[in-house]
């Protein structure tokens, strides 16, 4: 199989970084902190859509509070529909999109090749690691990338959109949160990850490895400190880093700015899920900064904003994303976050979900746009 010329990589740089982002607006210069949710206003009873009067009673209800965006993980067709509507209470629309746990679609189905494989040699069209619907393709398939951008670039050319905002643009969890092993088993028995497993060490499509002994002159299986040998981690996650960035390049081209969900902090993202953000091209950063995946506290939610933040480039912005159910009826740790947020450098915080927000929430945001903002 043809291996794509962007996978040719080294340890000491990723050529693809020298490419100069393009001049695009993303959309956060008007004010000093923005207010931002992930989901869509459309869910109705009985797991129905609700109707055109009820989705404008609640972007009206969001945008009175001061929430400026909304990333719903919707359809080409809900977002056309969609964007003018929320245009008209002065929220902007982004695309929030899937793109490498997609291989649950039917195209991606049709070809094995594409998916992402671990060091058993499993890949994951055929082995479901923690839960079904991790289904991730490889960054080291050329019809894998060719795929996702295509998808990238349908986003992209939806009239009106805000940004393309990427999630799952990563490699299956090498290591979850504390909290979070304690949901899964193992083989029967807890799930212990105190060291790197087998099962859920992934990147070794066979294109990988082809690749890396062409430079190295040996192949990863073969290396002696295969799970900790910073080469081979660094040269697994510079796959996704160049794809990121020729998605980035792609919709500059198109005028259309480009965001991303990733995990709380650098170094956390690279240890857990070989996610170098630190070195996208990407317009606007939202980090989980989800405190009780990993048994943080709303001090979490200040000491990753300030991590994510010092690896910014001029030009590039960050959000810090919370679980709003992390808080239950904690208001106070919930107005914190925000707090925490805003004084450790981000541009401004998202919600996961718009519609997990009661009116107490509602009112903690608006005290705070008009603290922020003046508004």
């Amino acid at each position: 199989m043809k291996i794509i010329s962007s996978l040719i990589f080294t340890v000491l740089f990723i050529s693809c970084l020298a490419v100069e982002a393009q001049n695009v607006d993303n959309g956060f210069s008007d004010q000093t902190f923005y207010f931002t949710a992930w989901g869509d206003v459309n869910k109705g009873a009985n797991n129905g859509k609700a109707s055109e009067e009820e989705q404008r009673a609640r972007l009206k209800r969001l945008a009175d509070a001061g929430i400026t965006d909304l990333l719903p993980n919707a359809s080409t067709e809900r977002l056309k529909e969609l964007i003018p509507l929320a245009k008209e209470y002065g929220i902007r629309v982004h695309a929030w999109l899937w793109m490498m746990n997609i291989g649950g679609l039917e195209e991606a189905q049709k070809h094995p090749e594409w998916y992402s494989v671990n060091a058993l040699g499993q890949n994951c069209r055929d082995y479901d690691p923690y839960v079904s619907y991790y289904n991730f393709l490889s960054p080291f398939s050329e019809g894998a990338r060719e795929f996702i951008k295509s998808r990238v670039k349908q986003k992209a050319e939806i009239p009106g959109i805000a940004s393309v905002h990427f999630d799952y643009i990563r490699y299956v969890d090498v290591i979850l949160g504390a909290d979070l092993q304690k949901k899964y088993k193992h083989k029967g028995g807890p799930l212990v990850q105190d060291r790197i497993l087998d099962e859920y060490d992934f990147g070794y499509h066979p294109n990988a490895r082809k690749k890396y002994k062409e430079i190295f002159g040996i192949d990863p299986m073969e290396l002696e400190d295969r799970k900790e040998n910073p080469a081979w981690q660094q040269f697994r996650m510079n796959a996704i880093t160049s794809l990121v960035n020729e998605c980035v390049d792609l919709c500059h081209e198109k005028g259309v700015a480009t965001s991303a969900a990733v995990f709380p902090f650098p170094q956390l993202a690279r240890e857990y899920v070989r996610q170098d953000w630190g070195h996208w091209n990407l317009d606007t950063f939202f980090p989980m900064a989800y405190k009780k995946d990993h048994q943080g506290n709303v001090g979490w939610v200040g000491f990753t904003t300030q991590e994510g933040v010092r690896d910014l480039e001029e030009g590039q912005d960050l959000i810090t994303g919370i679980l709003t159910g992390h808080y239950g009826d904690n208001y106070d740790d919930f107005e914190n976050a925000i707090i925490k947020a805003h004084d450790n450098g981000a541009k401004g915080i998202s919600f996961f979900t718009a519609g997990s927000l009661d009116d107490r929430h509602i009112a903690i945001i608006k005290k705070y746009h008009k603290k922020y903002n003046g508004k």
